[in-house]
This record gives structure tokens, sequence and C-alpha cells, in this order.
């Protein structure tokens, strides 16, 4: 009898702490949805041939911080050619719907056809 007891306390023990763990655990599943979020965002750059653009990208959430170093030097199609131009320098990034800082950018953003 105190085996059968001992036993049955171990099956009911067991089977609390694999319900417990099976559950899903939704604070972490939001964090993987956001961590894979993807923004869209614009930068004016300065490009090889001396024209200056504003580029389009599509990139995650925490990779949009280092987006201003990551492209200068990078190829990069414009609207005005066919042909991949190098990245020289990068004024400024930001979220597509945002505005930009700089009265120069402004002005070239609202020039730029989309």
């Amino acid at each position: 009898m105190k085996n059968f007891i001992i036993s049955t306390c171990c099956v009911l023990i067991f089977s609390i702490f694999s319900i417990q763990a099976a559950m899903p655990n939704e604070g972490s599943d939001s964090k993987n949805i956001e961590k894979n979020k993807k923004v869209n965002a614009k930068c004016h750059v300065v490009l090889v041939d001396g024209s200056e653009a504003i580029i389009f990208y599509r990139i995650k959430v925490e990779k949009f911080s280092k987006l201003a170093n990551k492209i200068v030097g990078k190829r990069v199609l414009t609207q005005k050619s066919t042909k991949k131009i190098k990245v020289y320098q990068v004024y400024e990034c930001v979220l597509k719907e945002d505005d930009f800082t700089s009265p120069n950018s402004q002005f070239l953003d609202k020039k730029t056809e989309r």
C-alpha cells in the first residue's frame, strides 16, 4: 500500500511538471515576434559619382540603429540609373513614416518618386 501511494504521488508530480513545461510561454513569443518584425527605412546618401539620393530599405528592427554604418561602401540601385553605384556617405537614416531632420534631406525626400 505504501509503494502504491508513493508511485501515485510521483506520477501526479510528474504530470504537473510536464503540463507546465508543455504550456506556451506568452512572454517569449511576443519578444520573438518583435525581434523578427521588419520596418521600412529611408536613408539620405551621397553616391561615389557625387549625386545624392534617397535609398529605401526593409530591415529588422534591431538592425535599424546600425543601418547607416552598414551601407557605406555598399553598391545600391538608384532610381536614376540601372547600374549599381557605391554609397560614399550617409547623412541620415529614418523610418519611412518619419521626416528627416535636415532641410536638404526633406527637400530631396519630397522630390523622390515612390
